[in-house]
């Protein structure tokens, strides 16, 4: 992880941000069930635990109060019991309920869910989903009118459940023309804030495909062999996704595959999703929303807004239930990841030579599936690399630019005085080893004993397999085996008048000089 992302996190803690939207009130009762009901074919639950959080766009509040940001929390809910408890949850997670609403003609929204044994039976949905009435619409106009000039951001959270009428929307269109605003939009219906001058949306997968109207894929299992991830598949919309949305940046998120950040006038960046078991996590979208917003009202440039909302999302993804990531909880995790060198565990790219070496099979078949689990592209190239030169590194960066991970089988010593004969390797394995984990291109290392890595090709099964341009696929044994499983083998030509041989050649002919 970047250090930045410490420093992010401290310029944050002063900002001012506005959240509207839906709130709803996230209730999971929950208990053990050991027999049926005699009723009909369904479990008796006998509850031991209840408990309700803040969910929809409170959430979202709560998530930006929690990374110790100030917070106005702007909606409407129900005169009811259920909003009693909301406003009571919400007072118990430091967000001030001031500016919420009551109106005696609306239900709050609620989402009940019963558990036993670890898993939901069912979910039970209740309160208002049609337009607030005028004069709630009048009031909460009149709220933004009062609280927009004092912030540093806003995040628009709609659910689509009547909060957001089209008055409001215009009320909001027209105080950042007089007062622009960071302004994040996380909508089922974006086109709706085109007009908006919006600096960000947040639509995940699923709303991307519909606005794009294009048909979803299947997530990826095991990589997804033979087909092509969500990510390639996004990847082609930049312009029309910014177009569409009338926003400056757009961040699509694609569960286990990560995000696609687009930006006007940048290339497309990637982050990736932090391989986990499966969780009852919900509301990690509303935490990727809140981080979003706040990195981009501290003024980071996208790629660090990107990496610190997916490291806020990895948090949470942890944990179950609807739930919020603290500043400790981001600090200790950035911290963790950047220090302790968990880059197999946390799916991200090592930073030392030590920690790129992969020192059994085991491990790297483990590595692997938790890199195809989130979507990356594995590319793979192998060799001597006995003398380290300037060709090596222009091949390595462009083996590394046709994917996201870069994985080399580096020949064993004795590998190579079989190929190469008994005066070589000039550098023994674990010099080169070192050497080569110095390359930032390099992602990790593994050593093979047989003259041809065709084995680790098998376990591997790179999407990408790279050899240089003295080969021909027909004259390349390796070949056969990357497209029988659907890989690609790609020929890179190499940088003329750099190679090992001509280096030790060269040498030789010094000294011979320098002894005559």
């Amino acid at each position: 992880m970047k250090p930045e992302l410490t420093k992010l996190l401290d310029a944050i803690a002063h900002l001012h941000v506005i959240v509207i939207g839906e709130a709803m009130l996230d209730g999971y009762l929950e208990g053990f069930s050991n027999r049926l009901c005699p009723e009909g074919p369904v479990p008796v639950v006998t509850l031991k635990n209840r408990l309700y959080v803040p969910g929809g766009a409170a959430n979202t509040a709560v998530n930006v109060r929690s990374l110790s940001a100030n917070v106005t929390f702007l909606s409407v809910m129900g005169d009811d019991w259920e909003g009693s408890q909301l406003q009571q949850a919400l007072s118990e997670r430091g967000v001030s309920t001031k500016h919420i609403l009551k109106a005696s003609n609306r239900q709050t929204l609620t989402k009940q869910r019963v558990i036993t044994a670890s898993q939901i039976l069912v979910r039970f949905d209740s309160g208002s989903t049609d337009a607030i009435d005028t004069d709630s619409e009048q009031a909460l106009i009149d709220k933004l009118e009062f609280l927009f000039p004092e912030c540093d951001a806003v995040i628009v959270s709609d659910y689509g459940y009547g909060i957001l009428t089209q008055r409001v929307i215009d009320a909001i269109a027209q105080l950042q023309r007089i007062f622009p605003r960071v302004l994040v939009v996380d909508s089922k219906n974006l086109t709706a804030y085109r007009h908006l001058n919006v600096t960000a949306v947040k639509p995940n997968y699923k709303q991307a495909v519909q606005l794009l109207a294009i048909a979803p894929l299947p997530p990826l299992i095991n990589g997804g062999m033979g087909g092509i991830s969500r990510a390639e598949q996004i990847k082609p919309y930049e312009e029309k996704l910014l177009h569409l949305t009338g926003a400056k940046i757009a961040a699509v998120t694609l569960d286990a595959e990560g995000a696609m950040i687009f930006e006007h006038g940048s290339q497309p960046y990637r982050t990736y999703a932090q391989p986990t078991a499966e969780s009852r996590t919900s509301g990690a979208g509303d935490t990727y929303s809140s981080a979003l917003t706040l990195a981009l009202a501290a003024g980071a440039a996208t790629p660090l807004v990107a990496d610190f909302a997916a490291a806020a999302a990895a948090v949470v993804v942890r944990k179950e239930g609807t739930t919020a990531c603290s500043a400790e909880e981001l600090r200790e995790f950035i911290s963790k990841v950047g220090e302790a060198g968990e880059a197999g565990e946390q799916g991200i790219s090592p930073s030392s030579p030590r920690e790129k070496y992969i020192p059994n099979l085991n491990q790297l078949r483990s590595l692997v599936t938790s890199y195809r689990r989130t979507g990356h592209k594995i590319v793979f190239t192998n060799g001597c690399f006995d003398i380290l030169h300037a060709g090596h590194v222009s091949y390595l960066n462009r083996a590394k630019a046709l994917g996201d991970i870069l994985i080399i089988g580096v020949n064993s010593d004795d590998s190579i005085r079989r190929i190469k004969g008994a005066n070589r390797p000039i550098n023994p394995l674990e010099d080169r080893i070192q050497v080569l984990g110095g390359l930032g291109c390099v992602d990790y290392l593994i050593t093979f004993d047989e003259n041809t890595p065709i084995d680790l090709i098998r376990l591997v099964q790179p999407d990408v397999y790279v050899k240089g341009g003295d080969y021909t696929k027909e004259t390349l044994p390796e070949a056969p085996v990357v497209e029988q499983y659907g890989g690609i083998v790609e020929l890179l030509p190499f940088v003329e008048n750099r190679s090992t041989t001509r280096i030790i050649k060269r040498v030789c002919q010094l000294n011979i000089e320098q002894d005559d």
